[in-house]
């Protein structure tokens, strides 16, 4: 009798010899187009963080009469140097995309801060 080899076995001894051309060679590719180095602004350059934190933000859908996700990431308390408002700024985690940006009127430092 004849012993016969399984398709997917050849398969794989096929995958393993395409390997071995994926092996460093050392050549070095210079680079097409030179970037500089830009200077980026994100906004916050002129504000103190009072606090940094990890938070999901919600929203109410009426129309399902439930609470959705708008989106997961970091929330900070703002404080302008020169005017002293406080704004809360919340981005998302992997796009970086604002969710939340909202300016409190009405902050007072005892309320989130306790008596200090």
């Amino acid at each position: 009798m004849a012993t016969t080899v399984p398709k997917h076995e050849h398969r794989e001894e096929e995958e393993e010899a395409a390997g071995a051309d994926d092996e460093d060679t050392g050549a070095q590719v210079a680079p097409i187009v030179r970037l500089e180095e830009v200077a980026v602004s994100t906004g916050e350059e002129n504000e103190d963080p009072l606090i940094d934190l990890k938070a999901k933000l919600y929203r109410f859908d009426k129309d399902g009469n439930q609470w959705k996700e708008r989106g997961a990431g970091t929330v900070k308390l703002l404080k302008h140097k020169e005017t002293g408002k406080v704004r809360l700024v919340m981005c998302q985690s992997k796009t970086l995309k604002i969710c939340a940006n909202h300016l409190s009127l009405y902050f007072k430092r005892k309320l989130i801060f306790g008596s200090s």
